[in-house]
C-alpha cells in the first residue's frame, strides 16, 4: 500500500460536491489514476483539476485533494505525474478562496523538503517551475527560498530569477 492510497481512505469522497455537478466518490480511483500515470498528458486527461476547482474557485474536495497530492508527490511518480500534481497543488494554495487556500498552504508546507527537492535536482524544468512557485506562495521563510534560488544550483527561466 502506497501513502497516496492511506491518504486517499481517509476521506468519505461521497460526502464533497465536486466540481463536475455529482459527489466527489470518482476522485478517489481518478487521483489513484493520477499516481499511476506515466505521461504528463495521461495524468492531465484525468482532469482533476476541473473536479477539484471551478476556474479559481476550489469546491468542496479541493482541501482532501491538496493532502492528497503531498502523499503522491513524496512518492515515486512519473515526471508527467509530478508536473500535473504540482500544477494542481500550485492552483490549490493559491486559490480565490483565502479559507481554502491558507489550509491548502497548510498541507503543502508540511512538504516543503520535498517540494525543495523538485526544486534543487533540477530532474526536468516544468518541475523546476511548478515546485518553486508553490513554495513562493507557501515558504514563510522568503530568504531561504530567495538563497536556494540564488544558489547558482537551480535553473528558472528568466521571469522567475528575480
Amino acid at each position: 500500500m502506497r501513502l497516496i492510497d492511506v491518504e486517499i481512505d481517509r476521506y468519505d469522497w461521497s460526502t464533497f460536491e465536486c466540481g463536475c455537478g455529482k459527489t466527489a466518490a470518482h476522485l478517489a480511483d481518478d487521483l489513484r489514476l493520477l499516481a499511476e500515470a506515466q505521461s504528463r498528458e495521461e495524468a492531465g486527461a484525468l482532469r482533476i483539476d476541473d473536479h477539484a476547482l471551478i476556474q479559481s474557485f476550489p469546491q468542496e474536495s479541493a482541501v482532501p485533494v491538496a493532502a492528497v497530492l503531498m502523499a503522491a508527490l513524496s512518492g515515486d511518480l512519473a515526471v508527467g505525474a509530478r508536473v500535473v500534481c504540482l500544477d494542481l497543488l500550485l492552483r490549490l494554495v493559491d486559490t480565490d478562496d483565502e479559507d481554502s487556500a491558507e489550509t491548502c498552504q497548510s498541507i503543502a508546507r508540511q512538504g516543503l523538503w520535498g517540494l525543495y527537492r523538485d526544486l534543487w535536482f533540477n530532474t526536468h524544468p516544468d518541475l523546476v517551475v511548478y515546485a518553486y512557485l508553490v513554495l513562493r506562495v507557501i515558504e514563510t521563510d522568503e530568504e531561504r527560498l530567495r538563497t536556494y534560488r540564488d544558489s547558482g544550483r537551480i535553473r528558472l527561466p528568466d521571469h522567475l530569477a528575480d
